[in-house]
């Protein structure tokens, strides 16, 4: 690709380009039109990308599950009984939601010595816990010491692969063509409109 992308700007002004809008934004932030139709939808659009299919690897995440809260051992018995100083249940232990986490592929136990060439499935749920102040966003799983794979939120445009880039351009293209253009048209529209009337009155005039 002959473009250099490093900043948001340089993706708005390649989409620009692909859907035929003659402009250019200095920023994101420049208060253009194009720049704020593109503000809307920059980052929706960006991360709906990033979720896509099975995730991009360029994006993809593997890291130890940071333990919230977890189930006594031997399940709760008298004197131990649940409270919500405890996971959710029926699950065993609560780790904390990986604050760049866009979309958690798995909830796995650590590989410690081999690679497991047949994973077996591992349920998870995702929840809000209100024990929190305020209230924070969890996973609740049956493994323990956890490893979490998750497609992260790559947000700088320097670390995107080409492919991506190009991907990204289509997709935010094509939501911005829509009020791009039709704002396009209601100009030339308007623009007809005063020269009609301009060569009505000079008519009368004449």
């Amino acid at each position: 690709m002959a473009s250099v992308i490093v900043s948001p700007a340089d993706v708005v002004n390649l989409s620009l380009q692909r859907i035929g809008y003659k402009g250019r934004i200095g920023n994101i932030f420049d208060g253009s039109e194009a720049a704020k139709d593109a503000l809307d939808i920059y980052s929706q659009t960006r991360d709906d990308l990033l979720r896509e299919g099975e995730g991009w690897p360029f994006a993809s995440r593997s890291v130890a599950a940071t333990l919230l809260k977890s189930a006594p051992v031997g399940g709760y018995f008298p004197p131990n009984t649940w409270t919500s100083a405890y996971p959710a249940q029926p699950w065993r232990f609560e780790y904390s939601y990986p604050t760049d986490c866009l979309e958690l592929r798995a909830c796995k136990p650590a590989v410690f010595f081999v690679p497991n060439f047949m994973p077996q499935p591992y349920t998870f749920a995702i929840s809000n816990d209100n024990g929190f102040t305020p209230s924070r966003r969890v996973i609740l799983s049956n493994v323990q010491d956890a490893m979490l794979i998750y497609t992260g939120q790559v947000t700088d445009p320097a670390l995107w692969p080409p492919d991506f880039v190009e991907a990204f351009a289509a997709a935010l293209g094509q939501r911005l063509a829509g009020s791009l253009m039709k704002s396009l048209d209601m100009v030339k529209l308007e623009a007809a409109d005063t020269a009609a009337e301009t060569a009505e009155a000079n008519r009368k005039q004449g």
